[in-house]
């Protein structure tokens, strides 16, 4: 298979799994209300909640492992011995990574979540011991999550990731036939449903691993790499100086939330986290796209194709944000009724931030190619530092606005205002280090979009003239805004080489479906 029609099959995959998980999550969210209950559903999210550091750390190290594996895969074009010695060094420093770190971790933090159950958290005294095992259930799948990552790793390396979608798509739809059951079988649900979980995480895990280490050939233990110190303390350094980026945006996200409560109250912030999470269906699918990309950008620079991955990562900011728009467009002029048709009672300004938080996602979709492959090149130290700064900057410009009167969106003002902050250092930092051209992202990504975004949103605003607020005017607009968005975007945003792929890839697909 070549490389660009993997990328596309990939695309396909990972985009069909977030839309498909998208449609049943709206299901499966109510049903797990339903069937727990609002106690049981609250400790459930309070106990899982435990490990947020865990989890932290985890994606981290995830990020981490797969640059450095998708790096060596890369090289293997170069030079197939040398690649292939330098992929299994790799893998033996993050086995030992991730086999040492998870069980220092478990060993550390299991006592002391088993102490905040009984002791700390709020819990009613007939639900303790289930909690317990709610905690047990989840520091179980945490652990074997952590120590299979090598092996799940090397799928995304070697852009496998067509497949990890089979397992994704298994698992959504087995929850989704679980949580239908329990809806329609009442009974305390909290431990079992906090097995039926650790069962749908570790399963596949399990599968992954023993299926990679059949298929590649990297997926090796070289017993002389165990110790190495000069391979651990490089992937400890990448990690760390990823982990202050992430930080950044941790801290900011509750940060914010703390500043909304001390000033405006808990009902500003149930506002801002129904919009965070309307916006955030919309993010998702547009990050699946860039799981596609990403190792195929790595593997291209560790060939030492670095005009291939400096495309790539164009086409990623391109097709990403093109991504975003076919939801975040619609949503953003019929937003108000979207919440009203959702929550039927919607809280006070939740339409306001989900605007503010699309707007933002769309800025950070526009250079995220740039990311990329900063993170590729591996010199990311100032990057992220910067980054991490600019983000934590964030609280004291929302504070600012605040005191000056502008009220709850200063806070979607000032991620706006930080976010445009990033992708411009992006941008900075990507044609100093990597040689991705700022003039060339201005002119064939930056405008072009913000054209194609007044252009839509003009025509999506005719059925105001005619129709009241009604689900008829949702579908109107979103049928305008995509009859215009498709063929503009093909005009306004896609160069010669995208089109020629594009209709290659559908030209294929309509052969195959007329045989």
């Amino acid at each position: 298979m070549t490389a660009n029609r993997r990328i596309f099959l990939n695309i396909v995959a990972t985009y069909g799994r977030s839309l498909y998980a998208l449609v049943i999550g709206l299901f499966c969210g109510r049903w797990t209300l339903m069937a727990l209950g609002q106690v049981d559903y609250g400790l459930m999210g309070v106990v899982g909640g435990l490990t947020v550091f865990i989890t932290y750390l985890n994606g981290i190290l995830a990020g981490a492992i797969g640059r450095f594996f998708a790096i060596a895969v890369g090289e293997q074009h170069e030079n197939k011995e040398l690649g292939l010695a330098n992929s299994r060094m790799w893998f033996t420093t993050a086995v030992v990574i991730q086999t040492v770190m998870p069980t220092i971790l478990l060993i550390l933090c299991y006592p002391v979540g088993e102490w905040a159950v009984r002791n700390f958290l709020t819990i009613p005294p007939d639900r303790i011991q289930a909690c317990l095992w709610v905690w047990r259930f989840v520091c179980a799948s945490c652990y074997l999550g952590m120590v299979t990552l090598p092996w799940s790793a090397m799928y995304t390396a070697h852009q496998y990731i067509a497949e990890l979608t089979i397992y994704s798509f298994a698992t959504t739809t087995l929850n989704a036939i679980f949580l239908y059951y329990m809806v329609t079988h009442p009974s305390v649900w909290l431990a079992k449903f906090a097995f039926w979980q650790c069962i749908l995480a570790i399963l596949p895990n399990i599968i992954v691993a023993i299926r990679a280490h059949f298929i590649f050939q990297e997926c090796r233990i070289v017993r002389r790499h165990i110790a190495c110190w000069r391979n651990l303390k490089a992937m400890a350094s990448y990690s760390l100086w990823n982990a202050w980026g992430t930080l950044g945006a941790v801290l900011r996200e509750q940060g914010i939330a703390i500043l909304i409560n001390k000033y405006f109250g808990p009902k500003a912030n149930a506002g801002v986290a129904v919009g965070s999470s309307l916006s955030g269906h919309c993010n998702t699918l547009s990050g699946s796209m860039i799981g596609a990309f990403s190792p195929a950008i790595f593997n291209a620079w560790g060939a030492k194709d670095y005009q291939r991955a400096r495309k790539l990562a164009f086409q990623t900011c391109k097709i990403g944000t093109l991504l975003i728009l076919v939801f975040a467009l619609p949503l953003s002029l019929e937003v108000t009724e979207v919440l009203r048709l959702w929550l039927r009672n919607p809280p006070q300004y939740a339409a306001g931030i989900c605007l503010f938080v699309m707007a933002m996602t769309i800025i950070d979709k526009m250079a995220v190619g740039h990311m990329i492959c900063v993170n590729a090149n591996g010199k990311v130290a100032a990057y992220q530092a910067f980054l991490g700064t600019s983000l934590v900057a964030t609280l004291p410009l929302a504070w600012l606005l605040i005191e000056l009167g502008v009220g709850v969106y200063s806070i979607g003002w000032a991620m706006v205002a930080t976010m445009t902050v990033c992708a411009l250092g992006r941008v900075w930092f990507a044609r100093r280090l990597v040689g991705m051209s700022a003039w060339y992202w201005l002119k064939r990504v930056c405008i072009p979009i913000v054209l194609l975004i007044a252009i839509c949103l003009g025509v999506g605003l005719l059925p105001r003239l005619f129709m009241a607020r009604s689900f008829l005017r949702i579908c109107a607009t979103t049928v305008l805004i995509e009859i215009v968005l498709i063929p503009f975007s093909w005009f306004l945003i896609l160069d010669a080489s995208e089109k020629a792929f594009f209709k290659t890839r559908f030209s294929a697909f309509a052969s195959k479906l007329k045989r």
